[in-house]
């Protein structure tokens, strides 16, 4: 089961969240999973060009962290804890906009700091 919230395209390869939260993605051999470690991701982004290009970006709501997955060396880190509960994400270049409610965080992802807080 896919849960359609979670999904994200990443050179031809489209990944998701299994209903166990698992990362997991759709290659030529079928589905495959990528990383067994269980989440509850709010949302996962690609990460193309910029900083942090060709991996996957995710927003654990499990333990308020930002982690990213990298494909060719199949490894998942923590990049960063959160102030709360994430609902969305996006990647633009360097910078990764996280929401948590009423408020939108953007994460820099040279520095790997918040750099500005808006409240929405």
């Amino acid at each position: 089961m896919v849960r359609a919230e979670s999904i994200a395209l990443l050179g031809g390869v489209l990944y998701f969240v299994d209903e166990r939260g698992r990362l997991c993605s759709i290659k030529e051999e079928g589905v495959v999973t990528e990383c067994d470690e269980p989440m509850e991701p709010a949302a996962i982004c690609a990460g193309v060009g910029g900083c942090g290009n060709y991996r996957i970006f995710i927003a654990d709501s499990k333990d308020k962290t930002l982690k990213v997955f990298d494909p060719l060396n199949r490894r998942l880190d923590t990049l960063a804890g959160l102030p709360g509960r994430p609902s969305g994400l996006a990647k633009e270049e360097c910078r990764l906009a996280v929401s948590l409610g009423d408020e939108i965080l953007f994460f820099d992802l040279k520095t790997l700091q918040t750099v500005e807080r808006i409240k929405v």
